[in-house]
């Protein structure tokens, strides 16, 4: 029994030899509800029977979860149970203790899931100190007696040949740097990703999906729109950047929005160079700052934080600071305060690349 991968887990689902108790769990909900959709297809049938295929939810006891799977199938070879975003950190201790004993003995005509295609990390860290103690435990517990699925976001060439699979699925050509530029404006939710691709697909109509398609019918996201605006800084394109921020200002963009991506931009450029002047490799400094799967952030990063020093880069996290504490506490139009910024960053970025 174990914590399985993707992959592994599909090959679990086409063997058909199943486990007695499933978690399946992660950042990516879209992979969350398809796996969870083809375990219980694969468990209880296409079309199973209401005795055989059990729902529960987050309102649902755990003497209803325990009494569900111990009944035996009707009509199917297994009774599959399906407990929804069942948040074990907030049940009693009492109860918890029970279900902890009751997965590890599950019965072998039943296969129980329990899937997290809604509950989020955040929601999982209700108990302060102790943070996801119990849903910590309940995956060690299952990992014994069943399997584990965690499905984080996808990211760089997994992300982009989804896309370009997605494509020709839909009887469409997408080249893989066309799929990477769909991800930089959309960003990298497969659910939103999806969405862009049916409509994508459907005005190419068989064809391929050009550039000019992309650029004509994608909708960019907020953070997308951000990291333009402080690439367009770091270039010391004062032209883009204004364009950036107006658009920015248009679709009502919250300055506090606008401010955290900045200063996340050039943080990200501060922490690789600093990195890069020590000696630190970029894996080493990922780990550091606990990026974890956002590693691919820092490499981005590095080309623009080569161009400058690392005091230039302090100084402009020093005025985007300042910044915020001026939007925060004085009445200044918002505008205003942002409009300045802008102009301020692009004389500092301009000076620290003379240098």
């Amino acid at each position: 029994m174990a914590k399985l991968t993707a992959q592994e887990f599909k090959k679990e689902l086409s063997s058909g030899d199943l486990k007695t108790v499933y978690l399946i769990y992660g950042e990516e909900k879209y992979l969350v509800r398809k796996y969870t959709a083809a375990l219980i297809s694969k468990a209880a049938g296409k079309d199973p029977s209401e005795f055989d295929l059990i729902r529960l939810n987050s309102e649902s006891g755990i003497d209803e979860i325990f009494d569900s799977a111990e009944m035996l199938p009707m009509f199917s070879e297994r009774k599959c149970v399906c407990v929804t975003d069942l948040d074990v950190n907030v049940m009693p201790d009492s109860e918890f203790k029970q279900l902890e004993k009751f997965v590890g003995d599950v019965s072998p005509s039943t296969v129980l899931i329990f899937t997290m295609p809604t509950l989020s990390a955040e929601e999982k860290k209700k108990s302060g100190d102790k943070k996801q103690s119990k849903f910590k435990k309940l995956l060690g517990a299952i990992e014994k007696s069943g399997s584990v699925i965690e499905l984080p976001r996808l990211e760089g060439m997994q992300l982009e040949r989804t896309l370009v699979k997605w494509a020709e699925e839909r009887g469409c050509k997408l080249l893989t740097q066309n799929a990477a530029r769909i991800i930089s404006m959309t960003g990298t939710d497969l659910i939103a990703l999806g969405n862009e691709i049916d409509k994508l697909s459907a005005y190419a109509d068989g064809r391929e999906i050009t550039q000019e398609i992309i650029d004509l019918l994608c909708v960019k996201n907020a953070e997308s729109d951000i990291y333009a605006l402080s690439r367009a800084i770091s270039a010391n394109d004062f032209n883009s950047a204004y364009k950036q921020l107006s658009m920015l200002f248009s679709e009502n963009e919250r300055p506090e929005i606008i401010l955290y991506y900045l200063s996340s931009s050039f943080m990200d450029m501060y922490r690789i160079r600093i990195a890069d002047e020590s000696g630190k490799t970029l894996s080493e400094t990922a780990k550091d700052f606990k990026y974890g799967r956002r590693e691919f952030t820092l490499k981005n990063a590095r080309a623009s934080a080569a161009k400058y020093s690392s005091a230039t880069l302090r100084k402009i996290l020093d005025v985007i600071l300042e910044t915020d504490i001026r939007l925060k506490s004085s009445r200044v139009n918002n505008q205003i305060l942002l409009e300045s910024l802008v102009a301020r960053l692009l004389i500092i970025a301009k000076e620290g690349a003379d240098k």
